[in-house]
């Protein structure tokens, strides 16, 4: 009998496994601040911080912003029944980079905040109201951002301040104008508090300047993924030139490739990697050309990193302080 209670509890284990397993591949999630377990507009919010709980059918029906009706005649800061909106940064990721404007609304426990996967838990954990979090993963970002606005239209509906916290700067490849567009046609005009980019904050939180007199007298800021997941154009090669780019790990081994074929850079140009920059677990990968795309997947590099090519690189960062680390600065 003992036996067969324990082949009884086995099996149980392994189908809650597989459930969990399953429930992780959703597109887009939800937090729920633990002091607030139910919306204050009405709606149950359920599930965990994966949001596991909320159902793949849900998935399916998410409105497009495009049928959401104006809630307001025209763009104002403040809808009659008192919602509005902030379009905030939340900067590279360490907490101390945030803004006090943005921090005193962290702060709020009344506000409804709609936050991007990639915030760092470390800004997560400071904020007092309720939250959302849509993950904006390969293949499912247009549907998250979709459902971005759901949430922000049916808050504003019922009067909440909706503070959309964006990693970085929102309008530094953050699709921020997009969402102001957006938020216009639904009756109201955000308030905007600019962040910290990690276009420039990243590469120095690792000890690399992104300009150097004699090294580097221009600096490029690129994206990895164009509109519909496609290609940016490449910028040529210039040997006083710094390029910046932003969400572009997850295709590293084809950027360098195009950028030898296409734009002209020499095999030997030196690439850094800062992953998490200003969080505790920030990490700095440094290579060329040729092999960085292997020591990012040595070292198994994940977003949000921000990617340097460039001569910049190597002028405050010592050889020996990633030699025998296959990449990885001490």
């Amino acid at each position: 009998m003992t036996q067969f209670y324990s082949l009884s509890l086995t099996f149980l284990l392994l189908h809650v496994n597989l459930l969990l397993g399953l429930t992780q591949g959703f597109c887009s999630g939800i937090r729920v601040s633990q002091r607030l377990h139910h919306s204050h507009f009405g709606s149950k919010t359920g599930g965990g911080e994966d949001g596991s709980a909320r159902g793949q059918s849900e998935q399916k029906n998410i409105p497009s912003s495009k049928n959401l009706g104006a809630l307001a005649p025209y763009p104002m800061e403040s809808l009659e029944n008192g919602g509005k909106i902030t379009l905030v940064g939340s900067g590279p990721g360490d907490p101390d980079l945030l803004t006090l404007s943005a921090f005193k609304l962290l702060q709020d426990p009344e506000a409804f905040f709609i936050c991007d996967r990639l915030v760092s838990s470390e800004i997560i954990d400071l904020i007092e109201g309720e939250v959302r979090i849509a993950r904006k993963v390969p293949g499912c970002a247009e549907m998250a951002q979709e459902e971005i606005y759901g949430w922000a239209h049916d808050a504003l509906s019922h009067g909440k301040h909706v503070v959309r916290l964006k990693i970085g700067d929102p309008f530094v490849f953050g699709r921020g104008g997009e969402e102001v567009i957006t938020f216009r046609r639904f009756g109201v005009e955000p308030n905007i508090i600019p962040g910290v980019s990690a276009a420039f904050s990243a590469p120095l939180l690792a000890n690399i300047p992104v300009t150097h007199r004699g090294v580097a007298n221009q600096v490029v800021m690129c994206t990895g993924y164009g509109r519909e997941g496609s290609s940016p154009d490449l910028i040529q090669y210039h040997e006083e030139q710094t390029i910046v780019f932003l969400m572009a790990v997850g295709r590293l081994r084809e950027l360098c490739e195009r950028l030898i074929r296409l734009a002209g850079y020499p095999e030997d140009t030196p690439v850094g990697i800062v992953e998490n920059a200003g969080c505790p677990s920030q990490r700095t990968v440094v290579g060329d050309m040729t092999n960085i795309a292997d020591l990012a997947a040595i070292h198994n590099i994940q977003p949000p990193s921000t990617i340097v090519v460039g001569k910049v690189v190597n002028v405050l960062l010592d050889s020996h302080q990633y030699e025998g680390t296959e990449g990885l600065v001490k």
